[in-house]
């Protein structure tokens, strides 16, 4: 063995505690940096493929009013490729055992439960049937949250009607990943939840009928974004619209791009600080013998 070789094992030794100090802080930086990309990347692809599956809509209006035609002159406007509208409402909901008021958002459906833009996934159950106008989907994390499952009945106020809601199933969509409630400033999933109604039967218990109050857009490949907003606000004013927003205001869509945001982060922070502290722990003896 050579000279060199010798003291180099001796000065390993000497300094094997420091050694394995610094192995291990590498080889955490290494795993958190491996586990971190992989992890972002594999959610960034399981969001994006959840979205195409689920035809997420590129753009989103809302109005006070609308009648059903208004679906045609939009989907007619330059850029569009797909229009579609249906009714969402409020409602109150009734129970018994509980004193924090609970809120929910019922949307309408196809009552054929055809391929729509924000499709409705179900996780269990089934669709509403349109011979039973009181019976929904409920959002997974409302149910999970409140116990409810297929076969219960939930009371709720709509527009000052009293409904009992037959549960038929559960389920998600695109749209409502976080269902953040009005004036709400983070996802409550015990005080707040989106319920799914067959159309025909949300427009005759809110007095709807050949009406819509949502509206959502995809767009044509090479569409102009802000041009398309600037048409649809255009052909909304008179119904009461509320302006229109691209995909990356949504907020079930802003809060799924904030927690992956926030996970890019840690891949590009974390690891530098482990290499930063192993290169404290392979210069700070050398210092202190110098007399720093």
């Amino acid at each position: 063995m050579k000279s060199l070789d010798a003291k180099l094992l001796r000065d390993l030794w000497r300094l094997r505690g420091q050694v394995l100090a610094i192995a291990l802080v590498l080889a955490g930086a290494t795993a958190t940096f491996i586990m971190s990309v992989g992890v972002h990347r594999s959610l960034s692809a399981t969001r994006d493929a959840y979205y195409a599956q689920s035809q997420f809509a590129d753009l989103f209006a809302g109005m006070t009013r609308a009648p059903e035609g208004v679906v045609a002159r939009a989907a007619a406007l330059p850029g569009v490729a797909r229009a579609e509208g249906r009714i969402q409402m409020f409602a109150t909901l009734d129970f018994p055992d509980r004193i924090e008021p609970v809120r929910a958002l019922i949307n309408g459906i196809d009552d054929g439960g055809g391929a729509r833009l924000n499709r409705l996934t179900l996780r269990t159950g089934r669709l509403p049937s349109p011979a039973a106008p009181a019976e929904v989907v409920v959002d997974e994390a409302f149910a999970t949250a409140n116990t409810l499952q297929p076969g219960d009945r939930v009371a709720a106020l709509v527009q000052g009607r009293r409904l009992t809601l037959a549960i038929v199933g559960i389920g998600l969509a695109p749209d409502f990943i976080y269902a953040l409630g009005p004036g709400d400033i983070l996802p409550d999933d015990r005080r707040f939840g989106v319920f799914w109604m067959g159309g025909r039967a949300l427009a005759a218990a809110t007095n709807r009928e050949g009406a819509i109050n949502s509206l959502s857009v995809t767009l044509a490949p090479g569409a102009v974004e802000a041009e398309v907003i600037r048409g649809l606000d255009a052909l909304l004013a008179p119904y009461g619209g509320t302006g229109a927003y691209a995909r990356k205001d949504h907020l079930s869509h802003a809060f799924v791009e904030n927690e992956l945001l926030q996970l890019d982060a840690i891949t590009r922070v974390i690891p530098p600080v482990f290499l930063g502290v192993a290169a404290f722990l392979v210069y700070a003896p050398n210092a202190a013998r110098s007399g720093w």
